[in-house]
């Protein structure tokens, strides 16, 4: 999602710091589970450098992270609507510097390495709003996630003035598109009840690569109001996909919060909503709750939900039918789990296995392009639930 620019600019925002060992005692939460333990430890962050163009492409907006494990290094895309450059999908690498090699304290860094384009069919990039064709949606990628085949997988958050809904694109592995599917949500009159600029944000890959979860961020139309300062409003729907022929299998409701402050004058612009899922083991997903409100700034809460819930494929409308949601568990509100200010966290992935039997799980942030703002990224340690128990 694309976020009008704040007017703060952050300070501080990346002090270097060696590695917290501090741990996170949890908050309460929506529809809670029982929490034992931490579950979420933080162990350090740093910026993606945007000073230098990489193969003449601007570094921003980073929305979608994916780990590559047979290279060791991560796949991320970025949410240009090929404004600053062809839409486009890049190479980074998320290490941990010794100490020798250090340029300051910090002991991470993150550095792009390859620019990729997105490509259509014919292997055309994907044009601007000015140059598109009335065949093809301006580009809005949001979500990038690596297939077993080594093909790529993304999201488009859609074009609904110009006729286009939210899509799920497949691709090879250098991102030429090998297919696309559209989904309009349509309301029981038959009209598209997807809400601008709220489609695909979320997308999580099957082991096998069969199937995918996509969520969008809000609700659709027809099932309900946005969350605001004090309401967490309507339902949003994730749903699961088959990756031969994009057809929706199943559907599962999951609430978001409410926003977590109020804007003192523009309540229009409160945001709180699903940027991004993983799945945790087969079933249960990992749900990113990232809000804004004017005036506060930005907010993240990683959430643990159930993938038992009932199947609301069929329902037209949930303000009509309102469903059953999903269980969800709170594991850490990210703007108390790392010092300095939080920036717009849209991205999140899995990283290695830890010595430990603990996981990486790394977050960052879409900058937007803008230079009050940055290509934040936090490294954490994730304990898995097996370990955790009661």
């Amino acid at each position: 999602m694309r976020w009008h620019r704040p007017r703060w600019r952050p300070e501080a925002l990346y002090r270097a710091a060696g590695l917290v060992l501090a741990g996170l005692a949890l908050a309460g939460c929506t529809a809670p589970l029982p929490t034992a333990c931490v579950r979420l430890q933080w162990l350090g962050s740093t910026t993606v450098a945007r000073d230098d163009p990489v193969d003449g492409s601007t570094i921003g907006g980073i929305s979608g992270l994916d780990y590559d494990a047979r290279r060791g290094d991560y796949v991320a895309i970025s949410d240009d609507r090929s404004t600053h450059g062809p839409a486009r999908w890049l190479r980074l690498r998320i290490e941990q510097v010794p100490a020798q090699r250090r340029a300051g304290p910090n002991p991470w860094q993150a550095q792009v390495t390859e620019v990729h384009p997105l490509r259509d069919a014919e292997g055309r990039w994907l044009r601007p709003r000015h140059a598109a064709p009335a065949t093809q949606p301006v580009p809005d990628p949001e979500a990038i996630r690596l297939l077993p085949d080594g093909g790529l997988l993304w999201t488009d958050e859609g074009d609904p003035g110009r006729g286009f809904g939210t899509s799920l694109v497949k691709a090879d592995a250098m991102g030429r598109q090998l297919a696309r599917w559209f989904y309009t949500f349509q309301d029981e009159d038959g009209r598209p009840g997807l809400r601008p600029n709220f489609g695909f944000e979320g997308l999580a890959v099957t082991p096998d690569g069969r199937q995918a979860w996509l969520a969008l961020e809000a609700p659709l139309r027809q099932d309900g109001p946005r969350a605001s300062a004090g309401r967490p409003g309507a339902a949003v729907r994730i749903s699961l996909v088959d990756l031969a022929d994009g057809r929706l299998l199943r559907q599962i409701a999951y609430r978001p919060d409410a926003v977590p402050s109020a804007s003192w004058a523009f309540a229009q612009r409160e945001v709180n909503g699903i940027s991004e899922i993983l799945l945790d083991g087969p079933d249960h997903l990992l749900v990113l709750e990232r809000s804004y409100s004017p005036g506060h700034g930005f907010g993240a809460r990683l959430y643990r939900m159930a993938l038992d819930g009932p199947d609301t494929l069929h329902l037209a409308s949930f303000a009509h039918t309102p469903p059953p949601t999903a269980t969800k568990q709170l594991i850490a509100d990210l703007a108390t789990l790392q010092p300095g200010r939080l920036d717009n966290m849209e991205a999140m992935a899995w990283g290695p296995p830890l010595p430990d039997g603990r996981r990486l799980l790394v977050f960052a942030s879409d900058d937007n392009f803008n230079p009050a703002q940055a290509n934040q990224v936090l490294i954490t340690a994730y304990l898995p639930q097996e370990r955790c128990a009661p």
